[in-house]
C-alpha cells in the first residue's frame, strides 16, 4: 500500500473507531507523550497546551519545539512551538501548533496565563484561535475557543490536576453537530521517592467512554530520565527518555498502537539564564 493509501486508511480507522474530530485536544511534549500522555499535573513549558495552571510554577523564560509523526506518516505530522515568560504570581505562555498536510490542516495559536492563588493552589486560562483548512473547494473555518485548568499541590509527594478544553460549545460550521469537542481530564501525580514518580489520569469527553492513562518516570542518573506508560480506549503503550544538558532539555518518546503501529515524538526546551526546576522528578 502506498503512502496515500496508508493515510486514507488511517483517517478511516480513526474516524470509525475513535470519532476523530477537527480541533481535538492534543497532549504536547515528549515527556507527557512517554508517560501515557498524562500531563494534567505537570508543570513545564508544555503546560500552555496541557494544563495552563502548570504555568504558575514555571520560573524561567524558556522556549520549546515539539514534533510528532503519527504512525510514521509524514502527512499526519504535528509540530508545535511554545514560549513561557514568568510574570507576577505566575507566567504567560504563547504557543502555535500545526497539524496535517495540503489536503487537510489545522493551525492553532494561543495565549495563556497561569497564576499561583496560594502556596499550593494554581489556576490557568487560555484563549485559542483555530483555523481549519480542507482542500477541494471547501471554505476555511476559523473559530475562537478557550481552556481552563487547576492544580493543587497537596504535599511534596502528591499533586492533583484538572483541565477542561472547550468548556463552552463552539460551532465549526453551520452544521448543527459540528462543534469543537469538550474534553475533561483529572489526574494525580505521586512522588514515590526522589528519583521515582507515577502519574494517573482519567480523560472524558461528552460522548465516548473514559480513557484511563498511567505513566511512571525513573531517574537513574542526574541527567537521564526513563519513562513508560499506557492508556486505554484504544490500548496504546508509550515509552521514552529525557536528557538534560545544562539549560537544554531533550525528550524523546514513542507510542505503539496494536493496529496502526508506532508514533514517535520529540521535544526540545531551552531555558534562558540559570535553569530552575519547576517540579521534582
Amino acid at each position: 500500500m502506498g503512502t496515500k493509501g496508508r493515510i486514507i486508511s488511517c483517517f478511516i480507522f480513526l474516524v470509525s473507531n475513535f470519532a476523530f474530530a477537527a480541533g481535538d485536544h492534543s497532549v504536547i511534549g515528549g515527556r507527557a507523550a512517554a508517560l501515557g500522555t498524562t500531563s494534567v499535573t505537570q508543570s513545564d513549558e508544555w503546560s500552555v497546551f496541557n494544563n495552563q495552571a502548570g504555568l504558575a510554577w514555571c520560573k524561567k523564560f524558556s522556549a520549546g519545539i515539539y514534533f510528532e509523526n503519527p504512525y510514521l506518516l509524514k502527512d499526519l505530522s504535528q509540530k508545535a512551538l511554545a514560549i513561557t515568560l514568568p510574570a507576577g504570581r505566575g507566567a504567560f505562555g504563547v504557543s502555535i501548533r500545526h497539524l496535517g498536510f495540503a489536503l487537510y490542516s489545522e493551525m492553532n495559536t494561543s495565549i495563556a496565563y497561569g497564576m499561583r492563588l496560594t502556596k499550593k493552589f494554581s489556576a490557568g486560562v487560555q484563549v485559542e484561535y483555530l483555523r481549519l483548512h480542507v482542500d477541494d473547494g471547501y471554505k476555511d473555518n476559523s473559530v475562537f475557543s478557550c481552556e481552563i485548568g487547576l492544580q493543587f499541590r497537596a504535599s511534596e509527594y502528591l499533586w492533583l490536576g484538572l483541565h477542561v478544553a472547550n468548556p463552552v460549545p463552539v460551532k465549526l460550521s453551520s452544521l448543527k453537530k459540528e462543534r469543537l469537542p469538550t474534553l475533561m481530564r483529572f489526574g494525580l501525580s505521586w512522588r514515590i521517592t526522589d528519583g521515582l514518580h507515577s502519574d494517573v489520569e482519567v480523560e472524558k469527553d461528552l460522548i465516548h467512554k473514559p480513557v484511563l492513562k498511567a505513566g511512571i518516570e525513573y531517574r537513574p542518573a542526574k541527567s537521564l530520565i526513563i519513562r513508560m506508560g499506557l492508556l486505554s480506549n484504544p490500548a496504546t503503550f508509550t515509552f521514552g527518555f529525557g536528557l538534560e544538558f545544562g539549560n537544554l532539555q531533550f525528550d524523546l518518546a514513542s507510542s505503539y498502537h496494536l493496529v496502526l503501529g508506532y508514533s514517535p515524538q520529540a521535544s526540545l526546551i531551552y531555558y534562558f539564564g540559570k535553569k530552575i526546576k519547576n517540579e521534582p522528578h
